[in-house]
């Protein structure tokens, strides 16, 4: 059950964040909901601990990005829902699935767009910022810049999710 909840969950979401950039609340919410209740109505005090831990985490892992305005609110709140549905044990493969599903777009994108170089040294200044410590917004790197080459993160998080459900034992 926990495991249909998340998936058929994750497809609504990647709609939207490819639609609308945004995640309802309501589907969070309920996204939540369902994978705290069947997880404790499957495995007991056990699994609600395993599965709000994974709320946790999820949400834990991607709010300094939320901070740094490299991505928007949504997108931690979803990945919470993630965390809650796949729990604590597969959050981080879900992430890292995530992180290099959401670069490879990055990359087509920038690369459909020939803005390479621009990118190249946008990253170059934020590295930069990271070693000295200067841990803030970048003016060009962000969701608050309409110029910012966006890839819908949520997207990729739930194919993560539908890859780590099929694949991952």
């Amino acid at each position: 059950m926990p495991t249909t909840v998340i998936m058929l969950s994750a497809v609504a979401a990647g709609y939207c964040d490819v639609r609308w950039r945004r995640i309802p609340n309501w589907l969070v919410a309920a996204t939540i909901a369902l994978c705290l209740a069947s997880h404790g109505l499957i495995n007991g005090v056990a699994g609600l601990r395993m599965s709000a831990a994974g709320l946790v985490l999820g949400i834990v892992l991607l709010f300094p990005l939320f901070l740094l305005r490299g991505m928007g609110a949504g997108d931690v709140k979803y990945f919470g829902a993630i965390g809650a549905g796949v729990t604590y044990q597969h959050v981080f493969t879900v992430l890292v699935i995530s992180l290099v599903i959401s670069g490879v777009m990055s990359l087509y994108k920038i690369l459909k767009v020939r803005r390479l170089r621009e990118s190249l040294a946008n990253i170059q200044d934020l590295l930069s910022q990271f070693r000295h410590g200067h841990l803030k917004p970048h003016p060009v790197v962000g969701i608050d810049n309409d110029q910012a080459l966006l890839v819908p993160f949520t997207l990729a998080s739930a194919l993560s999710t539908w890859l780590v459900i099929l694949f991952v034992p």
